[in-house]
């Protein structure tokens, strides 16, 4: 064993779990300091050097390969590391998240259409029933599970507007970063991509013709970043749409290798995107080629391109310069149905539902039921039966439901097809993984319904809001990079 194995046991034996353990970094970086790649003990029954394995990370930046074997709600996380004989037992309160790559898991069967709860979790399945008490959901995961109706925010069909077709980043796994410069420009970091150095980092989501791109942004100090859409490579602008943001303006530009670079219309932003995190919004109808930026909910600007729409592929990318600090979480790429309406924001108080129809038309009233495929519909003029599969989306009044109480142990894990489960994790094992929650009550999943699962998510919000509240003009790059 080399003498950084050796070292790494020694801490493992000797500190917290919280204390600098191995930092591995997730950058696509030639071999200059690798993780460490002992094979492990012939009785561990772990995977071969270069196999796919799990990622367990703290609350302190640091992170630990291997495999997870089981979590307990009273014994701790237990954990197999490939340099460790017998496997290590973590207490979770320090644990941020754990990936797990190891199980490169698949939906066992396809889901038709996706529950929004009021606590922004997403259920992917197939509907059973509906009446005005519950939900009853036939999911690949966890069987039927039953969802109080004052739980529900949305119902829309897989693939309809709205539906995501990118949700991350998890890691730097799918990205690509543009060779710019000797050292990467983004790094991957609680959840976020983080740009300190000029460079690119793009990645192919299959943009929809009518889509909605969106982020969380930090900006530190007077940093500002480029978005490109509609990219034809993930490596560099070359054709697309490139939005330039700082904290004070903000500029559409059209990119062709052929033509160059064409200005299309520029904003002021009166300071919001300083020391504070931004939700970012672009919208694109390909067909009339305009595209909208949205700022925390409210249109910022709308731009058209006079000439032909340039973009002929389906990347995006995220450019940032020397000097710079930019932070970008919580992206989200999904097809648009061309509608505005800002007016309805999430905390907007309705007392009626609402269906939107693929035909794009729009009826309010009461969804009674939904049975056998079908939604019986009551509004002022008419009592309407709708095969789902007409259906673009529901979004249900709001006036009388309720929100599962957040709580300090509580987990979030993410399903491999999109959406995910906030609930208390009683254990999880190669057999399964048991939870419960006020939306479902309890279940048992398969423990193939996740692909990454985070912990401690009251303070790893306290410990961002900190973060955040801390940024100044006044940073410096050092400070940027710590």
């Amino acid at each position: 064993m080399n003498i950084r194995a050796l070292i790494l046991l020694a801490s493992l034996a000797a500190t917290p779990a919280w204390a600098r353990i191995i930092v591995d970094d997730d950058a696509p970086e030639p071999a200059a300091e690798p993780g460490i790649q002992a094979p492990a003990p012939a009785d561990t029954n772990q995977p071969a050097a270069g196999s796919e394995q799990d990622t367990l990370s703290f609350l302190n930046q640091d992170q630990l390969h291997g495999i997870l074997l089981s979590i307990d709600q009273n014994t701790g996380l237990h954990w197999q590391s490939p340099e460790a004989h017998d496997p290590i037992v973590f207490k979770t309160g320090q644990v941020s998240q754990i990936r797990l790559d190891s199980r490169k898991a698949a939906p066992a069967a396809a889901s038709a259409e996706r529950i929004g709860l009021t606590n922004g979790d997403e259920f992917p399945g197939n509907i059973i029933s509906l009446d005005d008490k519950a939900l009853v959901l036939d999911t690949w995961y966890a069987g039927r599970l039953s969802i109080p109706r004052a739980m529900l925010r949305t119902i829309a069909p897989v693939g309809g507007a709205g539906s995501a077709v990118y949700e991350g980043p998890a890691g730097l796994d799918g990205w690509t970063q543009g060779r710019v410069s000797p050292s990467p420009g983004w790094t991957f970091r609680d959840g976020a991509l983080e740009g300190t150095n000029y460079g690119t980092i793009g990645r192919d989501v299959n943009l929809p013709d009518m889509s909605t791109v969106e982020f969380d942004v930090v900006l530190r100090g007077n940093s500002s970043f480029n978005v490109g859409i509609y990219a034809d490579r993930p490596d560099n602008s070359g054709n697309c749409y490139m939005l330039r943001l700082g904290a004070d303006y903000t500029e559409l530009l059209r990119f062709s290798r052929v033509a160059g670079t064409s200005p299309l219309g520029n904003a002021q932003l009166q300071n919001v995107l300083h020391n504070s995190r931004t939700h970012v919004e672009l919208r694109t109808n390909k067909a009339q080629k305009t595209i909208w930026l949205l700022l925390d909910g409210k249109m910022v600007k709308e731009w058209s391109d006079p000439s032909d729409f340039i973009g002929g592929g389906g990347n995006i990318i995220f450019a940032c310069q020397p000097g710079s600090f930019v932070k970008i979480s919580n992206i989200k790429v999904s097809k648009w149905d061309g509608k505005f309406d800002e007016s309805a924001s999430p905390d907007a108080k309705t007392g009626k539902d609402t269906v939107q129809l693929a035909n794009a038309d729009k009826v309010t009233g009461r969804l009674l039921s939904i049975q056998d495929g079908k939604a019986r519909f009551t509004s002022d003029y008419a009592d309407l039966s709708i095969p789902i599969e007409r259906i673009e989306e529901v979004d249900l009044a709001n006036t009388n439901t309720g929100e599962a109480k957040p709580l300090a142990t509580d987990v979030r894990a993410y399903f491999p097809e999109g959406g995910s489960v906030t609930m208390q994790l009683n254990q999880w094992d190669a057999k399964g993984c048991t939870g419960s929650s006020p939306n479902f009550g309890s279940a048992t999943f398969s423990p193939d319904a996740f692909t990454r699962i985070l912990f401690n998510l009251q303070a790893q919000q306290q410990n961002q809001d900190s973060d955040e509240s801390g940024m100044d003009s006044g940073s410096s790059d050092q400070d940027a990079r710590d």
